[in-house]
């Protein structure tokens, strides 16, 4: 009899009891994932755009032939400044103007280019013969148009060297072997529209070297563009009637 009447109230407070477990677990949020990590990983979009902005390293100056020790070449899949790639240092950006025959401040999209990655053996790249075995005198300037430098040269040694931009195909430049004619410090074009010339020096008709804008390719009328510096230390070193070969 007594266990007739207690048993209901113990299903019912056994039954009391799991209904506020259930409640209790529903009020409950749901576990959180695991967080992320704390790096930012961009879109497929941001990457493609910071890859692009980025030059692509083609090869180091070692591990292939025809890349000079002491450089990296790179191509620009867009305009960047010769400060940026130098990391503003004046040395490097010296360099890369004479190895590229380039002047301009910004380098555009597309181009591929030598950038200095080791001072020391950057400096001592020399792009034009040392020594001349077919010399033409005791002094000789030569300009090598395929591959846009010029050397000048003493006993058949070299002395100096520096880039250029010749003839562009319309107005090619002229080959053969020829000599310095006569020397003007203060020369103007009088076929191109008073165009300034200094230093020039005539070796052929109306050909000349002179100081003008170098862009990396042939871009002249026919003569031969140099470097300020250059062309101001050629017209002080060089003679009338030394020898100009451009071969």
């Amino acid at each position: 009899m007594e266990i007739t009447r207690i048993l209901p109230l113990v299903l019912f407070f056994a039954s009391l009891a799991h209904e506020r477990t259930v409640l209790s677990g529903a009020s409950k949020p749901p576990a959180e994932a695991p967080s992320p990590s704390l790096a930012v990983v961009a879109k497929p979009s941001e990457r493609e755009a910071v890859a692009a902005s980025e030059p692509i390293r083609i090869n180091d100056s070692e591990a292939t032939p025809g890349v000079p020790a002491g450089f990296t070449l790179l191509k620009l899949e867009k305009s960047q400044s010769r400060a940026v790639l130098c990391n503003r240092d004046s040395l490097c950006e010296s360099i890369f103007i004479r190895v590229n025959r380039i002047d301009r401040k910004r380098i555009s999209a597309g181009k591929t280019v030598l950038v200095p990655v080791d001072i020391g053996k950057a400096s001592e790249y020399v792009p034009v013969p040392r020594e001349l075995a077919d010399s033409r005198g005791e002094r000789e300037i030569r300009v090598f148009l395929d591959d846009q430098y010029f050397g000048a040269y003493e006993n058949g040694k070299l002395l100096f060297w520096g880039p250029v931009s010749s003839g562009r195909k319309s107005y090619p430049t002229a080959r053969g072997m020829f000599f310095v004619n006569y020397k003007q410090r203060h020369k103007r074009s009088i076929k191109y529209d008073n165009a300034p010339m200094p230093y020039s020096i005539n070796y052929h008709y109306g050909f000349f070297m002179h100081q003008q804008s170098l862009p990396g390719y042939p871009a002249s009328h026919g003569c031969i563009r140099l470097l300020m510096p250059d062309a101001e230390r050629l017209f002080q070193w060089a003679r009338i009637g030394d020898p100009v070969t451009v071969l």
